[in-house]
C-alpha cells in the first residue's frame, strides 16, 4: 500500500475523521450512554480489581503526560535542524503545539464532565472530551514515525506509533478519568489534524521544491504504480 496520501484519499480519511468526531461530540452533549457506560464498566472496572492492570495502564498515562510529549518534540526539532530539514522542524512544531492549542480550547468549550463511577486511578483535573492524551499522543507518536520515514526510516515505526498511542488512550479509561467516546474522539481528532498538518507541510515542500518532498513523492508515485500494475496483472 502506497504510504503517502495521495489525491482525494487523505481528503476522504479526514473527512471520516471530522465526522466521527462530531459523532462523539454529540454524544458528549448527552448523559453517558450505554456505550460509554458499558465500555467503562468492562475495561475501569477491571483495572479497579487488578492492581496489575492498573500499573500496566499508568505506563501509559505517562507516555501520553506532557513532559514526555514535550521531549520528543524537542528532540524531534533539534534533529530535523542538525539535519538541515527546516520543512521537517516545522512540521515537528505546527503539528503537536497547534493541535494542542486548539483541541485544549475546545475541550474548554465544550466542557464534559469527567467519569465518577469508579475511584480516579490519576490525578486529572479539567475537562473530559475529548481526551488530551489520546489526541495529543496520536498527533505526536505518529508525527515521529513520519519523520523518521522522511528520512528514510521504515513504514514500521508509523504502525507502531499507532499502537503506542491506542495504548495511551485505553489506558485513561482503565484508570477511569475519561469515557471511552472522549478517548475515540481523541483519536480520531488527532490523526485528522496530523494529516492535514502533514499535507500542508508537503505541499508547501513540492511548491518550494524541497528534497525530501520530492523525494518522497517520486517514491510514492512509483509504488502507486506498482500497486496498480499488480492489480492489472491479478485480473
Amino acid at each position: 500500500m502506497p504510504f503517502f496520501l495521495s489525491g482525494w484519499r487523505w481528503v476522504a480519511i479526514v473527512f471520516f475523521c471530522i465526522i466521527a468526531f462530531l459523532i462523539g461530540f454529540l454524544t458528549a452533549c448527552e448523559a453517558p450512554g450505554a456505550f460509554d457506560l458499558t465500555l467503562l464498566h468492562l475495561i475501569g472496572g477491571f483495572a479497579s480489581r487488578h492492581h496489575w492492570v492498573a500499573c500496566i495502564a499508568r505506563i501509559g498515562s505517562f507516555a501520553g503526560n506532557v513532559s514526555v510529549r514535550v521531549s520528543c518534540i524537542l528532540v524531534a526539532v533539534i534533529t530535523m535542524v542538525a539535519l538541515k530539514d527546516k520543512l521537517g522542524a516545522i512540521f515537528a512544531i505546527l503539528a503537536p503545539l497547534g493541535g494542542w492549542a486548539f483541541f485544549s480550547l475546545l475541550k474548554l468549550v465544550i466542557n464534559r464532565p469527567r467519569p465518577l463511577i469508579f475511584f480516579h486511578l490519576d490525578h486529572v483535573d479539567g475537562a473530559s472530551f475529548p481526551s488530551g492524551h489520546s489526541t495529543n499522543a496520536m498527533i505526536v507518536y505518529p508525527m515521529l514515525a513520519l519523520l523518521i520515514r522522511r528520512h528514510g526510516g521504515r513504514l514500521g515505526w508509523l504502525y507502531a506509533s499507532i499502537v503506542l498511542a491506542v495504548f495511551v488512550g485505553l489506558s485513561r479509561v482503565a484508570l477511569a478519568v475519561h469515557w471511552p467516546s472522549d478517548v475515540m474522539a481523541g483519536w480520531v481528532a488527532g490523526s485528522a489534524w496530523l494529516l492535514v498538518c502533514y499535507e500542508i507541510c508537503e505541499q508547501w515542500g513540492l511548491r518550494h521544491s524541497d528534497p525530501l518532498s520530492v523525494k518522497m513523492r517520486d517514491e510514492e508515485d512509483e509504488d502507486v504504480n506498482a500497486h496498480l500494475k499488480h492489480h492489472e496483472s491479478m485480473s
